[in-house]
């Protein structure tokens, strides 16, 4: 395939952690693709380095985490080629992450709808139109009372509200890759089938390529294509 054409391209990628004074490898030679508009599945046991390819993926890694040898590229950018400034760049405009535990992603000191809000900011757009654009982001992924949870902290709204909300701020850019690493741990059976289902309509409202990453083998093989 041409790179080109894939949102994703991770190819021999070795991965380890500075420990103790010595380097322990994580990742050994791993190597794979997503296609433009292709969701793909990452599954493995806890530990086996699944949120380490997807922080990698990101740039996102801890300082004692070390890329030992291969190749990321997104498109058919060699996102380890990249300066600090390039990948803020990326991040803004491409690629876009939600975590597993979205209480940690979001800030506590920060209502709602001014974390989305940011994110138009940056974009160029003036407070007021951030705001109205923030709000129409909360009503898409099917926030029912998108007003008032606009003005609520995060700690004021459920867990599977607090995962929409980080939905929405990562798809806020329309990015062509979005990472998903295990986005419905910790939920409910009846909030995870609510939150599978709204990934599955976003993703064709978006056309968004999908890194999604898991444990869980029904839960892939509900959303993804390859695994």
């Amino acid at each position: 395939m041409n790179p080109a054409a894939r949102s994703l391209t991770v190819d021999g990628l070795d991965i380890a952690y500075r420990v103790r004074g010595r380097d322990l490898q994580v990742l050994h030679k791993l190597s794979l693709s997503v296609a433009q508009g292709e969701a793909y599945g990452v599954v493995g046991e806890s530990g086996c380095g699944k949120s380490t390819l997807a922080l990698a993926v990101m740039r996102y890694l801890p300082r004692n985490g070390r890329i030992l040898g291969g190749r990321i590229l997104i498109g058919d950018r060699d996102l380890l080629a990249l300066g600090r400034e390039q990948i803020r760049r990326l991040r803004a405009t491409t690629i876009s992450m939600v975590y597993q535990d979205p209480a940690k992603a979001l800030n506590p000191s920060i209502r709602v709808g001014a974390q989305i809000a940011e994110i138009f900011r940056l974009q160029g757009l003036n407070s007021a139109e951030a705001s109205e654009r923030a709000a129409g982001m909360l009503e898409r992924v099917r926030i029912a009372d998108a007003g008032s949870v606009f003005d609520r902290y995060p700690h004021q709204i459920s867990g599977g509200m607090q995962q929409r909300v980080a939905i929405a701020m990562a798809l806020s850019i329309n990015p062509k890759l979005l990472v998903l690493d295990e986005p419905t741990t910790g939920l409910d059976a009846t909030v995870e089938a609510e939150t599978l289902d709204l990934i599955a309509q976003l993703r064709s409202e978006f056309a968004s390529s999908i890194l999604f990453i898991s444990h869980n083998l029904a839960v892939i093989s509900q959303v993804c294509d390859r695994v």
